[in-house]
């Protein structure tokens, strides 16, 4: 039962139709007795600048920002996280006392993902992320922090990239940073021991022509992984398997920054075996 005493958080993105946040909160608040609701909202790319302005007008106990708000959002919040301050973007705002606080989990559920589903550490590994959005400066942050031997972003627009290299870097002075064209020459210019795919929407079709070849395969070899966790057929993923690439895709990120984000809303702690089975995704 909805009341005026009932706490309100959203997902705020475009387009958010495919999400599977709203189910996977909904269902945990019912769960565990939680006055709270979480809806979708669908919002104009090109009114980006007034979200923040809109949480705090709507009275939204909190929200998950999706592309592509992650950044936009940054001059109405009134603090950052740690994580949220090295990535330069937010996937979790939360309203305390009348301050809007800004969150990344997007690094941290990429990293245990990984070690759960996979088992990889990346301590000492050559890392290219493909996109330097808030996804992958997020991701980028986590790996920096876990140790990895380089981190090298991909992206259209190369100063982007850059820009992204240069707010990381001074963060992370044991990790060699380097920018890059988002082409199949520049991505087969070294042996990457773990990808990153954060692309998405109009930055995908930039993959094609993209080999995999050069890749070093079996147990010990490379990890490519995949952020978005919607995709039916994520590009490449099955040129790496055929490879002898180890491959993963993005619900397990999904499911462990989920839980992180749940926390942040509600005080509670729920693992991502709660989610897996919230979301009936046992097989993922």
């Amino acid at each position: 039962m909805i009341t005026g005493r009932t706490r309100v958080f959203a997902l705020v993105g475009h387009p958010i139709r495919h999400s599977l946040s709203p189910a996977m909160h909904n269902e945990l608040f019912r769960r565990l007795g939680i006055d709270a609701v979480y809806v979708p909202l669908d919002a104009p790319p090109e009114r980006a600048s007034s979200v923040g302005e809109s949480i705090r007008a709507l009275g939204l106990a909190g929200c998950n920002l999706t592309v592509p708000f992650k950044e936009a959002v940054l001059p109405s919040l009134d603090a950052l996280s740690e994580s949220a301050e090295c990535a330069g973007a937010v996937n979790v705002v939360v309203a305390e006392g009348g301050r809007l606080i800004g969150h990344n989990t997007d690094g941290a559920g990429y990293l245990a993902a990984l070690r759960e589903e996979l088992r990889v550490e990346v301590a000492g590994r050559r890392c290219a992320i493909l996109g330097a959005g808030g996804t992958g400066r997020a991701i980028a942050a986590a790996l920096a922090g876990a140790g990895v031997e380089e981190v090298c972003l991909f992206n259209r627009t190369r100063h982007r990239a850059e820009a992204a290299i240069a707010r990381l870097a001074p963060r992370f002075p044991h990790v060699r940073f380097t920018a890059a064209d988002l082409t199949a020459a520049a991505f087969a210019s070294a042996p990457w021991s773990l990808v990153v795919n954060c692309l998405s929407g109009p930055g995908l079709p930039a993959l094609e022509g993209f080999g995999v070849a050069h890749l070093p395969r079996g147990g010990s070899g490379a990890v490519w992984t995949d952020a978005n966790y919607w995709l039916a057929d994520p590009p490449l993923l099955a040129a790496c398997a055929a490879h002898g690439v180890r491959i993963q895709r993005g619900i397990g990120m999904l499911m462990h920054q989920g839980a992180r984000s749940f926390e942040l809303f509600s005080g509670r702690s729920v693992s991502a075996d709660t989610i897996r089975g919230v979301l009936d995704i046992g097989g993922w």
